[in-house]
């Protein structure tokens, strides 16, 4: 039989890690929302009708973070109810969202420079026309602005030879490629999100450990 005090404990730690984990997808709904509405939040690429990361990076977190409230959710009625179906729930929930943190730390890890070179090529394809497609010249202009670069992969000559002399890049910033500088900008950021994904990962599996060790007090607790 499992002692009052483990099980009383055991139960305790469950209920405040699952209002942390409540918390955490509220803010990663909020954080999602924000994005979409905030006029100001990507505005260099969102101008851009072919290239909306931004709204997807939205959708994404908004998608996460109602998951993880589901789950939250489930967890915390698994745990007033001590329903062993709805914590075994929660640890498959909990176990979807460990796989997908720990992918996550391992592409950003391992991927960038497949994602570099992907991106590098999807500039260079909107350089290309520059001169010709209004909408990749909006997006080319406004990348170019953000980040003081030129170019796609090699800097001012990426455009075309025809339009060379004329490439609307400032002189100091001709041999600045964009995907280097955005990728440069971006690094330090990176380190910090695979970081975060491989603490998330552990948080993770202590919710996982707290979830069995719960499910197993109720199964011994009941006559």
């Amino acid at each position: 039989m499992c002692s009052c005090e483990k099980f009383g404990c055991i139960k305790y730690l469950l209920y405040a890690f699952n209002v942390l984990f409540l918390i955490l997808g509220l803010g990663i709904v909020g954080f999602g929302i924000w994005i979409r509405v905030d006029p100001d939040a990507g505005k260099y690429i969102n101008e851009s009708v072919d290239f909306n990361a931004l709204l997807t990076a939205s959708s994404i977190f908004i998608g996460t973070g109602c998951f993880i409230l589901f789950v939250g959710v489930v967890g915390i009625c698994g745990t007033i109810r001590r329903s062993q179906c709805l914590l075994v729930v929660f640890f498959i929930g909990l176990f979807i969202i460990f796989l997908v943190l720990l992918a996550t730390g391992v592409i950003v890890l391992i991927q960038m420079d497949n994602v570099k070179d992907a991106f590098g090529d999807y500039l260079q394809s909107k350089v290309n026309v520059y001169h010709s497609d209004k909408d990749a010249k909006l997006f080319i202009h406004n990348l170019q602005k953000a980040f003081h670069c030129c170019g796609a992969k090699l800097g001012r000559v990426d455009y075309p030879i025809a339009t060379i002399a004329d490439a609307p890049c400032e002189v100091d910033t001709f041999l600045k490629p964009c995907a280097e500088e955005f990728f440069q900008t971006l690094a330090p950021n990176l380190g910090v999100t695979a970081g975060v994904a491989f603490i998330g990962t552990f948080i993770m599996i202590v919710g996982m450990v707290l979830s069995m060790m719960f499910c197993c007090a109720v199964r011994k607790a009941s006559p």
